[in-house]
This record gives structure tokens, sequence and C-alpha cells, in this order.
């Protein structure tokens, strides 16, 4: 019998799509519950999506709505449990976008908790109408992307289902556990998650001796990037093309949020600006704290750098393959899937201790491992890896191997889908 899968992820992130499309066409019935209402990522394949059924209904909305503007927010609760599948054979296309800009305002006023931690999510996207969806649908594993959203969902769903509840995948991403269990509320809620998972996954060795701490004591899945691999053949045509110690670009992730800390990069940058003379610096995924200290390094410290706009993935690369350095400064991590990117495309890798980069580079060799809060030092590795092309040259041989080795996309393909297979087997619904 074909054994279903529900994934509770966010549907509009890459890093979902890229794991999903890796065992999406191999036989199971794959499933995705949401965690709010943004369109799915176009490149999501054969996919059942689950949306709440209002919206699909917009004129029936909008009429209510109209007539009676409480109604919608009275009956919200009473209208969770209706879901409406949505049937994503070849391309996922989110249903009826013009209602979708309306319902973050509806869902944002009404949210529920996702346990004893801050974490929230829209109501209608909520444990109750998960837990709905589970007995209607009777998966025989639930895999949820993520701990805060989705995972603290899961938990939410079981809570209320109690026992029969089927098997469960909980992934952790990023700062999951590492960076929120130094809070009581959150520390409580992953330890609750974890004692409730039958399987832990994530991409970092670290993470796993974590979990064991705050009480997992089920099955532990390989390690493996959470994103999958890389394509060796489109690696191999793009990191050919410039020789690392001949290229111009220095690449600057701009992430400056809970964990993220582009201002501190961009200190270091500023500190290195007469060794940039004829370099490019460009920050992508910049958040809107970031752009004004960017305008400063160009206008007054007279660098050139730019932001770059959001891109595609593959543009992502292209300027990975023309980098000379990446540099990633953030105080919680897991490998920080760009590090990994910009290694394959043969720039050196320069990203804070607070990743488990460690486990990817040998600091000083084939990339630099550094403190998240000191600019000085930052900018001290930085200005060697500008003006060492032997030191650079020397990394991307070695980041070659090791992405040859660890990040194969074939090969990551065939260990996801051991994942679900060691699972089914023998399991019995």
């Amino acid at each position: 019998m074909q054994k279903k899968i529900l994934f509770v992820a966010m549907q509009m992130s890459t890093h979902t799509v890229r794991w999903i499309n890796q065992i999406s066409n191999q036989g199971w019935d794959v499933h995705l519950f949401p965690v709010n209402s943004l369109p799915v990522h176009p490149e999501l394949r054969d996919v059942t999506i689950h949306q709440p059924w209002f919206l699909v209904r917009p004129r029936l909305i909008l009429k209510s709505l109209i007539r009676n503007p409480r109604m919608l927010f009275s009956g919200l609760a009473r209208l969770e449990g209706s879901l409406h599948p949505n049937k994503l054979p070849v391309e996922a296309i989110y249903p009826l976008p013009a209602i979708a800009r309306m319902v973050p305002y509806l869902n944002g006023f009404r949210t529920v908790s996702l346990g004893a931690s801050d974490a929230t999510a829209p109501l209608a996207y909520g444990p109750k109408v998960l837990a709905r969806l589970i007995r209607k649908l009777k998966p025989d594993l639930i895999h949820s992307l993520e701990f805060q959203h989705c995972g603290y969902c899961v938990l939410g769903a079981k809570e209320i289902i109690g026992s029969g509840f089927p098997k469960w995948l909980a992934t952790n991403w990023g700062s999951d556990i590492y960076y929120y269990r130094q809070f009581d509320e959150h520390r409580l809620r992953i330890s609750q998650l974890l004692r409730n998972a039958d399987y832990y996954s994530c991409e970092c060795a670290r993470d796993v001796g974590l979990a064991k701490e705050l009480g997992f004591s089920g099955k532990v899945m390989p390690v493996m990037p959470n994103t999958g691999g890389l394509d060796m053949d489109l690696v191999k045509n793009l990191r050919d093309i410039h020789h690392t110690s001949k290229r111009k670009i220095i690449m600057v992730k701009g992430y400056q949020h809970f964990a993220g800390r582009a201002l501190t990069a961009l200190d270091a940058v500023e500190r290195c600006a007469a060794d940039l003379a004829g370099y490019q610096v460009l920050v992508f995924s910049a958040s809107p704290e970031v752009y004004g200290r960017v305008d400063e390094l160009r206008d007054f410290v007279g660098l050139n750098i730019r932001i770059l706009p959001h891109s595609s993935h593959d543009f992502i690369l292209r300027m990975f393959s023309r980098a000379r350095v990446y540099l990633g400064v953030s105080v919680s991590d897991a490998i920080s899937t760009s590090m990994l990117e910009a290694m394959a495309m043969g720039a050196f890798p320069i990203q804070t201790d607070t990743s488990c980069c460690v486990e990817w580079i040998e600091d000083g060799k084939s990339g630099f491992s550094i403190p998240a809060g000191d600019s000085v030092l930052i900018a001290d590795r930085l200005r060697r890896a500008l003006t060492d092309d032997e030191l650079v040259d020397g990394a991307s041989a070695i980041n070659r191997a090791t992405v040859k080795s660890r990040l194969d996309q074939a090969a990551l393909k065939q260990q996801a889908i051991r994942f679900y297979e060691e699972i089914f087997q023998g399991y019995a619904p």
C-alpha cells in the first residue's frame, strides 16, 4: 500500500522545496500543511497542498465580510477544521492569490500559541487545524521541517490527538536548538518536542548531542545538509571559469536579525577599506537595517559596495563562482547553506564559529572560523584572505574535494530516500 507522508513546513522556503523535491517522485503520497497563507514556492513538485477552505471561497468570504466584518473573525475557529486539498502534480500554484493578499491581515488578527514559548501561528494554520487534517488524512509519517513554527505546531496537534498519533520525524533547521535553548520557555518546548518525536534529523553533529541532552531518545537519522546537495556538473562548469585568487568580488551575507550580524560584518569590511581597492563588495539577502550602512560605506568611505536585489538560487551560485571571499557573521546557525554553496564555487569561506563550520572546514587552511562579535579579528581574517593568493587557492582545492565527497546532489538524494525507506520498513500503520 502506498505510504503517505505529511510535511509540516514553510511552503515558501527554498530549503523546503529542495528537500521535498528529492523524494516527491519516489512513489509515496506526499502532502504538505503550510504554516501561513503566503504563496507556495513555484518549484515545488508532486505534492498535495492543504489550505483552509475559506481561501478557495473568495466571493462568499467577501460578501460575508461586507455584511458583517466580525463574522469572519468570530467564525474562524469554527471553520479551521475544514481544509481543501489542492493537487500539484507538476507545479505548485497557490490558489487564488487575490484573496491571499487579504489573509495575512485577517490571520494576523487572530493567532494561536504554539505552546509555553512565545511562538505563535495564524489561527487557521494552528494545531487544531493540523490535528483535524491528521485525523482525516491518516498519514503514515509526519515530517516537520524546522522546530519553532512547524515542530511546535505538530507537537500541539499531538497533544490534542493523544494516542494513535502517526510516527513523527522532526528535522532541526539552523538555530532551532542551538539558539533557542537559551530561553527557558523555548527550552521547555524543545525538550517536549524531542521527547515526543520518534525520529530526529539535522545537519550538524553538534546538534545531535544537543538533542540528546534535551531528551531525545528515538532514532537519529544520518547527519546531512537540510537542503540536499548540489549538481556537481553545474558546480564544475561554474567554479572553473574564474581562478579564486584572480576574482575581485567579496560576497557578504546580509542578515541582520535575531541571529544574523551583517552590521558587524560590514564594520569589518570598513576596517579593510584600504585592501579593498579594485574589489566590489556585494551584500546578498540584506535586511532593511543594512541598507543605510551600505550607503554610508559607499558614499563616505568610498567602497565599491552595493546590495544585490532578491535573486534566484542559480544567480547567487554564479556570483559565488566569481567571488574571492564569502563572509557570513551570525550568533547562531547550523552549517549555513550559503557557506557550503560558496565553498562549492571556490570562494574562500569566512564563517562564525557559532555555526558548525568546523565540521566542513579546517580553520586557517580551508577557511576561517571567526567569533561573532569581534569586528577587529574578523577584519584581520578578511585582510589575510584578500592578500594571500596561496591561501585562497589552496583552500579552493581542498574545498573542491570536500564538496565532491559530501555535497553531491545525486548521492544525498539517495540518502534522503533511505530516511523514509528505513522508517517505513516493517512499519504497519
